[in-house]
């Protein structure tokens, strides 16, 4: 098995992990359900969510929050502020990043199991 970094930041930038039409995977907070391209189904069964689930709480919890307390741990926010501010980050950033995470959660799956993908003989509805 060998990572391919092509089909990771062809999804990261939002294109079609099978065919590479770009904007495929929508805005920033949301996901399409199919390539209108190539018809690949982007949600596939339950429990697929679970991987862009990992990159929205590692992206939050290991990525914002670390800042904030180097804020805090600089004296460049008080504490009430930085208790506030992580409350916000944690309520309202992974919802923003929705979008982002299934990017990112879908370039890692087929940049590991290129094979998985349509053109590789895969059916399109599973």
């Amino acid at each position: 098995m060998r990572f391919r970094p092509d089909l990771f930041w062809r999804c990261a930038r939002g294109g079609c992990p099978d065919c590479g039409a770009p904007g495929q995977l929508a805005g920033f907070a949301t996901i399409r359900d199919r390539c209108s391209a190539c018809g690949m189904v982007l949600r596939r069964r339950e429990g697929f969510f679970l991987g862009a689930m990992v990159w929205n709480y590692g992206l939050t919890a290991f990525g914002l929050l670390p800042a904030l307390l180097v804020l805090r741990a600089y004296d460049r926010v008080s504490v009430a502020a930085a208790v506030w501010l992580a409350v916000a980050v944690i309520l309202l950033v992974p919802w923003l990043i929705h979008g982002f995470a299934w990017r990112l959660w879908l370039g890692t799956y087929y940049g590991f199991l290129p094979e998985q993908l349509p053109s590789s003989g895969r059916r399109l509805d599973d």
